[in-house]
């Protein structure tokens, strides 16, 4: 099936969806993420400088009294400013401790200072904060979410990010899988599910091909080198003879090599530099330029940059100013060189495939004759001395390039976040997936260790294993291991059973059903364990102890480990709680999710400041340039007002000057009141220019005076014709009971039309004030010796005021009709109660008037006989049902 047909699914049937899935391939150098909702089928989400890879992390600097976080294009020039702020490529430290051996890390990243956390797990210290690594992780995803946001948004969509499906290794362990968890986790409103790395290639690969032949099955192995590690998954893909069955696709084994990566070999070429560089400075020691770390950041840039080069020539050239105490440093590095000094790397390459075929989970196992291809995957496939290693081992036709390496991993847990989810309707796809590593118990520590999911167990899975019966009930744990190792412990409190399930109560003993899990996401785990009591059942010893003596046959311990305890008959169940320690690295408590995620909204927030302050400190500088060259004008400086004009060249060069020395400590507050500032000043000057053409004489003013009072004698008409209204009414009201002043007084009016009394005072009385000087300067009689820039400011004014007043008065003149239409509709309303409470007077007063009827017809019967008062009660019972 076509990858094509597959989205077109996706488009017609995605409407039923009700938010966006984000896939994302959490590479250790490089990101990508991709969105699917009704309003964008499969599409990847590109960074602010339209790249389809993101850096994995971010970096911080200072800004401020405070800090700024840099993601992207612009992390390369913040990590050599600052390279203790360097929160990049957390993939290979989520799930460690500090005390372990990290020194491949702190190679690429020199500067960055480790500190424990207190669940034991890493943080990065920079400049006054710790950042656990999964809060780093979570920060990358919480930025990748905003920019798939922000997609959704500008397709008119109100669809917003609710689920993440995320790439994981398969090799990763349960401290690391449960740190990822965590991280994919502290996103607001998402819910996150790992999908493992190989499956998702597997995936796309699957759904990209054509047609697969009906019946046969074909074995793949998808060689995925990244920059931090390099896998070998095997898989089998079979299109069923019934092609309206799903594919299948089954994994079969694996094999990988955690640390060889593209990193790997960037760290050779700088080591290459690194000799250069000491070799042409011998003064410079060694620990020296280890020391300084801004140089180490530098060549490790260089590095990379250099490992591309050689990707496709024989040498580069690399030339870098001032990388140590001014000393310029330039060298050519060959491939021959690079590969001489990589060789011990080159026997690694290959035996992730070896490891892959030889530890295989199919019944039939194959080897590389049964090969269909092996598919390359992940950037660093392209490095020359790997691809020389491959084709050496396996030949060149056994290669294949037709899936694309960089994004082949986000179509497919994109694809397979879909199905997880179930958040469209897609085709079927079985999918086998199979734990490579084995996971067992051990209980109270010192007993033999129990396989519960051997290596090569299909999962999601469920379990249930039987502890045989004790003649105690204290206390005990249960230790979960992973490929023998201890990662969790679980004590289970036995304080609710130590009375009820005594010797006497259970003769034959207590024994605990367990039930483990291996989910999804491959999470090894105790769901629950009941205490059983047995009562005195024969049967039930004697299967225990051929049971654990190892004499019980498969069936019967696969009886028992799908918890068919019916043998047993089990006279009483009780279910028991735990509580959990973990042996190396806990997850984060959802206290600590709660507090980080606090933390990456503040810095959220803030970043919104610094954007917006950024945004104002560009739109400032934009104005005053704009604005001095409109200052710059012949006709302005001609023609305009003096005083303004000088005022606002003034303000204009100081402002410029303030720009380029003292703008890094503004709020947004100052710049918005520089920004207004400006743009009022210009606003009035042109305005001045614009009325060139007015008179601004006698005539002018004295009919911009009588329009003024006319206004005002407009808003004395509201009030008198409120109190005439209010004489006309009062008669009406007082019929009805109620005073019309005070019911007027009550009535509030809409919020929409509402204008605070005091503020329409204040306008008024500053309105009038104008009049008042407008009156003065027409009395003078003599305009001419007023300056024209004092009679534009006056007429400025004017109109001003005047415009809020002709608003204001529209106000009021809505507010008055709007009280007036509530009067008449109290009116309305107090007239119908009044007639409702008449008619039921009316009502009671009739009701009554019959009642004492009655009554005195009863009285004058009450001494006749009894067939008489049979006789008399038909009688009433006949007038009251004519009266009715």
């Amino acid at each position: 099936m076509k990858l094509s047909t597959f989205i077109g699914a996706l488009s017609v049937l995605g409407s039923i969806a009700s938010g966006a899935l984000l896939g994302f391939d959490a590479g250790q150098e490089f990101s990508k993420a991709m969105l699917v909702s009704p309003h964008a089928p499969l599409e990847l989400v590109l960074t602010p400088d339209s790249k389809r890879k993101d850096v994995s992390g971010l970096a911080v600097k200072p800004w401020k009294n405070d800090i700024e976080r840099v993601y992207g294009s612009s992390v390369d020039s913040a990590h050599v400013r600052a390279p203790e702020g360097a929160l990049l490529h957390i993939k290979p430290l989520l799930g460690k401790q500090e005390e372990e051996d990290l020194t491949y890390y702190h190679k690429s990243h020199p500067g960055v200072t480790f500190a424990p956390t207190e669940r034991g797990s890493i943080s990065l210290k920079c400049f006054g904060h710790e950042y656990p690594v999964e809060q780093v992780l979570a920060m990358n995803l919480d930025e990748t979410i905003g920019r798939a946001n922000k997609l959704l948004a500008e397709k008119n969509s109100l669809d917003v990010v609710d689920s993440l499906a995320i790439t994981v290794p398969e090799f990763f362990n349960q401290d690391q899988r449960l740190a990822l968890k965590s991280a994919a986790e502290l996103p607001h409103g998402v819910k996150a599910q790992l999908v493992n790395d190989g499956m998702s290639v597997a995936i796309d690969f699957a759904l990209k091909q054509r047609d697969f032949p009906p019946g046969e099955r074909e074995h793949f192995i998808f060689y995925d080198m990244g920059s931090g590690s390099t896998r070998a998954s095997l898989f089998a893909i079979e299109q069923p003879l019934n092609k309206s069955e799903p594919l299948m696709i089954e994994f079969g084994g694996y094999g990988f090599d955690a640390t060889l990566g593209g990193t790997k070999f960037t760290q050779n070429v700088a080591e290459l530099l690194k000799n250069k560089f000491l070799e042409q400075n011998p003064a410079i020691r060694t620990e020296q330029l280890n020391r300084n770390a801004r140089s180490l950041v530098r060549i490790h840039q260089a590095a990379e940059k250099a490992k591309l080069v050689l990707s496709a020539n024989i040498d580069a050239s690399v030339s870098i100013e001032s990388l140590y105490k001014d000393i310029d440093f330039k060298a050519v590095i060959t491939r021959q060189e690079f590969e001489d000094f990589s060789e011990d790397l080159t026997g690694r390459i290959i035996r992730p495939i070896e490891d892959a075929l030889k530890n295989q989970f199919f019944e039939s196992p194959i080897d590389i004759t049964n090969l269909k291809s092996l598919v390359l995957t992940g950037g660093s496939t392209r490095t020359p001395i790997v691809q020389k290693q491959l084709m050496h081992y396996l030949g060149s036709d056994l290669i294949a390039r037709n899936v694309n390496a960089d994004e082949s991993s986000v179509n497919g847990v994109t694809i397979r976040g879909i199905q997880l989810f179930k958040s469209f309707q897609t085709k079927a796809i079985d999918i086998l997936d199979r734990s490579i590593f084995s996971y067992g118990i051990v209980v109270n520590e010192s007993a033999t260790p129990i396989e519960i999911f051997p290596r090569g167990s299909q999962y999601p899975n469920k379990t249930s294993f039987l502890i045989p019966p004790t003649n105690y009930t204290s206390e005990f744990s249960i230790d979960l291991k992973e490929n023998g190792l201890t990662f969790k412990k679980h004590i289970i409190e036995t304080s609710p059973i130590q009375e009820k399930f005594s010797e006497e109560a259970c003769p034959q003993g207590v024994a605990f059903n367990a039930t483990f899990t291996l989910s999804q996401e491959r999470f090894f785990d105790l769901e629950s364990i009941e205490a059983i009591c047995l009562h005195n059942s024969k049967n039930s010893t004697g299967l225990f102890k051929k049971f654990f003596s190892g004499g019980a046959s498969r069936q019967e311990q696969e009886a028992l480990g799908k918890g068919s305890i019916s043998d047993v008959a089990p006279h009483k169940v009780k279910l028991l709680k735990t509580s959990e320690k973990f042996a190396h690295v806990s997850p984060m408590s959802n206290r600590e999710k709660l507090r980080v995620r606090q933390h990456i909204d503040d810095l959220n927030k803030k970043d919104e400041m610094r954007l917006k302050s950024q945004e104002l400190v560009n739109a400032l500088e934009s104005i005053l340039y704009s604005t001095r060259a409109f200052l710059e004008q012949d006709d302005v400086a001609a023609d305009g007002p003096k005083q303004d004009i000088e005022s606002l060249s003034e303000y204009v060069a100081t402002n410029l000057e303030w720009l380029d020395y003292e703008s890094d400590e503004a709020s947004v507050a100052d710049l918005m009141e520089k920004i207004n500032h400006i743009s009022s000043l210009k606003d009035k000057i042109e305005l001045y220019l614009m009325s060139s053409g007015e008179p601004l004489n006698f005539e002018q003013f004295s009919e911009l005076h009588a329009n003024g009072s006319e206004l005002i004698q407009q808003f004395k008409g509201i009030e008198a014709t409120a109190n005439v209204t209010l004489e006309a009414l009062e008669d009406n009201f007082s019929e009805i009971g109620l005073d019309v002043v005070k019911e007027y007084k009550k009535l509030k009016a809409p919020r929409h039309l509402s204008l605070s009394n005091y503020k329409l005072k204040d306008k008024i009385e500053a309105f009038e004030k104008t009049l008042a000087d407008i009156s003065s300067l027409l009395s003078a009689q003599n305009l001419d010796s007023y300056d024209r820039e004092e009679l534009f400011e006056l007429k400025l004014i004017f109109d001003s005021s005047f415009s809020d007043l002709v608003k204001c008065l529209e106000l009021e003149q809505a507010v008055q009709n709007f009280k007036m239409n509530e009067l008449a509709s109290l009116h309305s309303r107090r007239l119908r109660v009044l007639k409702k409470r008449e008619d039921r007077k009316r009502s009671q007063e009739s009701s009554s008037s019959l009642n004492a009827a009655n009554s005195t017809f009863t009285s004058t019967t009450a001494g006749s006989t009894s067939s008489e008062k049979e006789t008399s009660n038909a009688q009433e019972f006949t007038i009251d049902h004519d009266e009715l």
